[in-house]
């Protein structure tokens, strides 16, 4: 039998090769490009919702990321910093708000937005594939709306047209999806290759029998890009 333990051993070793070989190209982060130099401006829309449904508080205004430099993190990797600026129009000058950061681990893409790390993508991509995006972070009061969101891929490598903005391919991540007669929440970002994310959507209302909606609704919607 002796033989035998060869012959598995031996092609157990020549199929973790080839899934060696076969895992690099299979690690697509061009939906998540981090490099210096690069910016995205987003036009934001904002609904607020008060207890009263005359009490609906709505604004726009922009939103800027920039990535201005990068430093080698705890794990000997690039981690890139981003500055958030806002404006309330195009004639306003930009106003520096914070600084988040971006990184990749082997096999994911990862944001760290006011403190909290959120994986934005895992690789590879795939139709449907799922993962705990918030897995990081701490849910506990008052952060516990957060807690077992399971994000998944959806419309993978399509195209999309958005304000006159044409993309080959894209991809939707869906990181939660809760819908019935007393709460929505719908959490989505869409991403285009070579151009990261252009399409953000945050809707967050509840209500009580017999009350109106509690909440708000925030859509980022990418304006231009570099």
């Amino acid at each position: 039998m002796r033989w035998l333990h060869v012959a598995i051993g031996t092609v157990v070793l020549l199929a973790s090769c080839k899934q060696s070989h076969m895992d690099p190209l299979a690690i697509d982060r061009s939906y998540f490009p981090l490099s210096t130099g690069r910016y995205w401006i987003y036009d934001v829309d904002s609904i607020g919702y008060w207890g009263f449904a005359d009490s609906v508080i709505i604004s726009s205004y922009q939103i800027r990321e920039d990535i201005d430099s990068f430093f080698i993190d705890e794990t000997g990797g690039q981690t890139y910093r981003i500055v958030r600026s806002f404006r309330r129009s195009e004639a306003d000058p930009w106003i520096a708000t914070d600084v988040w950061s971006a990184n990749y681990t082997a096999s994911t893409a990862e944001k760290v937005e006011e403190n909290l790390r959120f994986i934005k993508q895992v690789y590879p991509i795939a139709e449907g594939r799922k993962w705990y995006g918030n897995a990081y972070i701490q849910t506990d009061s008052p952060l516990v709306y957060l807690s077992d969101w399971l994000y998944r891929y959806r419309d993978v490598h399509r195209p999309f047209s958005l304000d006159g903005l044409q993309f080959d391919s894209t991809i939707t991540v869906i990181q939660k999806d809760l819908q019935n007669i007393i709460e929505q929440i719908y959490y989505e970002e869409k991403y285009a290759r070579g151009v990261g994310l252009i399409r953000k959507i945050e809707k967050n209302i509840s209500t009580q029998p017999g009350k109106p909606w509690d909440g708000f609704e925030i859509t980022y919607r990418l304006r231009a890009y570099q």
